[in-house]
């Protein structure tokens, strides 16, 4: 039968089917006014209609994203982990891209790792970035510190303050590390040389000075 339901200022048209047989005796349909849903429910065995009214989903009556189990596109939580054109076998809160082993991993509060292969190869830490592989670079890496490393390299050359010795009739200069003779005098003009003066190498790392010295 066919039955008109009110329901405040409006009405119902409600659909009833029975048979009177089967695990499936009734079943009745609710249509509101101007495409404004149908709902259904049905009958089992001799139970009636145990259960409330259930909604079809149409067109012009779309589910939301609760309705569904789905996130909205405002966003949402996830629970478990996600895979991206495959299953996720890194497990806990992680994504993985294309290769189940493959993608981003949270292992811990303020970590998140790289994997690759199932194998970690990088991590970010809200003080410091950790490498787990060899970092290969086709560019320039330009820092803003070179405290970690400036004492590694010499970052300049000189030589330091002048000494001067007698060659004639004195002592000279022996064998000393680091130092070259960078002056010889002759002050009478003669063949014989009557001074030498000597400077030391010097090497600078980090803020300090170095004499250099010999093998």
């Amino acid at each position: 039968g066919v039955y008109n339901v009110p329901t405040g200022g409006a009405s119902k048209l409600i659909l009833h089917f029975n048979m009177n047989i089967g695990s499936c005796p009734a079943v009745q349909f609710c249509v509101n006014y101007k495409n404004g849903g149908i709902s259904y429910r049905s009958a089992r065995d001799d139970f009636g209609f145990e259960l409330d009214w259930t909604e079809f989903y149409t067109t012009t009556r779309k589910p939301s994203a609760g309705d569904v189990g789905a996130l909205p596109v405002s966003g949402g939580v996830i629970n478990g982990n996600l895979g991206i054109g495959t299953p996720n076998i890194l497990g806990g809160s992680s994504i993985v891209l294309g290769d189940n082993d493959t993608g981003l991993k949270q292992n811990g509060d303020g970590l998140l790792d790289i994997y690759a292969n199932g194998v970690q190869v990088f991590r970010f830490q809200n003080d410091t970035l950790e490498s787990k592989k060899s970092i290969n670079v086709t560019g320039r890496l330009t820092p803003t510190d070179y405290g970690n490393f400036d004492s590694r390299y010499v970052q300049d050359f000189r030589l330091g303050s002048y000494e001067s010795g007698q060659a004639w009739m004195g002592p000279g200069f022996s064998d000393t590390p680091g130092y070259v003779l960078t002056a010889a005098t002759n002050g009478n003009g003669d063949e014989l040389i009557d001074g030498l003066g000597r400077r030391p190498m010097q090497k600078l790392i980090g803020n300090q000075w170095y004499n250099v010295t010999s093998v």
